[in-house]
């Protein structure tokens, strides 16, 4: 049909096709950052891909929108907005940050894909060390639109996610480098996360250690393709904390690969007893929840060297 047919990847080879099989779809390469700059500085593409948001200054996000579909989109509104730290993304979770408008070509017009730039800063909170999680929604109006669940990336094309909380090594080793003294932790505190409604029905989270290349996205944080951080010698073990409510202090207790968590608000903490990678190593480690086998969220954490 000659409409449009927006979307933004999951993965590098995606073309629109939902629901997203097999690869993470919180690990969009269709969201950029520029940290530390508002965007009334900001160029109109940013000049790295792969950075990463710096806590209470503003920084300027980036979406990457495609139109595979036989028409223009003359209308294109696209939404920029941050969430906490959360497995499943609800309405109720997330926060507007702006809404701009674009146009695009019809697939094959030479214009058919396109950087479109935040029109108002982001300026992430130290509460959660500027680790917020970064969602885009796009539409044509009146052509393309948004479509159901709104803010449900696995399902929905018109959403793009990036759960990634990128840890820099610690100014110790930048600044006396690395094997200097006693072996530091690779984190140094846990990491909160929210679980997200769950709809009435139990949920499994759990936690696995992969190889960096294992992380499309982390071409975009080294800047050349088909090159990623080594993969850092395992000394410890990722852990998820108990599950706890809301308000209900910072979760605790004896830390497994998975946990089982009934009901919604639930947070629960990720932490590892790994050593710091090494200069050019990473630790990686994606987080997943699932509800009858199939994930309705996740997040990764990358632990540089």
């Amino acid at each position: 049909m000659d409409l449009p047919y927006l979307f933004m990847r999951a993965n590098p080879g995606d073309i629109g096709a939902r629901p997203v099989v097999g690869a993470p779809f919180w690990e969009s390469p269709d969201i950029f950052i520029l940290a530390g700059v508002a965007p009334s500085l900001a160029p109109p593409v940013p000049p790295q891909l792969g950075q990463i948001a710096v806590a209470g200054q503003p920084n300027t996000i980036y979406a990457h929108v495609w139109n595979f579909g036989n028409a223009a989109a003359n209308e294109v509104v696209v939404e920029f907005y941050w969430v906490n730290p959360s497995l499943g993304i609800s309405p109720g979770s997330v926060n507007l940050i702006a809404q701009t408008v674009m146009s695009l070509g019809a697939k094959g017009s030479g214009r058919a894909h396109a950087v479109i730039k935040c029109p108002e800063a982001w300026v992430p909170t130290f509460v959660n060390g500027g680790h917020e999680c970064l969602l885009v929604r796009v539409w044509d109006n009146p052509s393309d639109l948004p479509g159901e669940p709104k803010f449900d990336a696995s399902i929905n094309r018109h959403v793009a996610q990036r759960n990634i909380h990128v840890n820099p090594p610690p100014l110790h080793m930048l600044l006396a480098g690395a094997g200097a003294g006693a072996p530091q932790a690779a984190l140094a505190q846990p990491l909160m996360l929210r679980v997200g409604p769950l709809y009435g029905a139990p949920a499994k989270v759990a936690v696995e250690r992969v190889s960096p290349s294992a992380v499309p996205w982390l071409q975009l944080h080294t800047g050349k393709r088909g090159v990623f951080p080594a993969m850092a010698v395992p000394t410890g073990v990722p852990t998820l904390s108990p599950p706890t409510t809301a308000g209900g202090g910072f979760p605790t207790g004896p830390g497994g690969a998975e946990q089982h968590v009934h009901g919604d608000d639930q947070n629960l903490a990720f932490s590892t007893t790994d050593n710091a990678p090494g200069p050019g190593e990473a630790h990686v480690y994606r987080v997943s929840a699932t509800q009858g086998g199939a994930v309705f969220g996740g997040y990764t954490i990358v632990l540089l060297g």
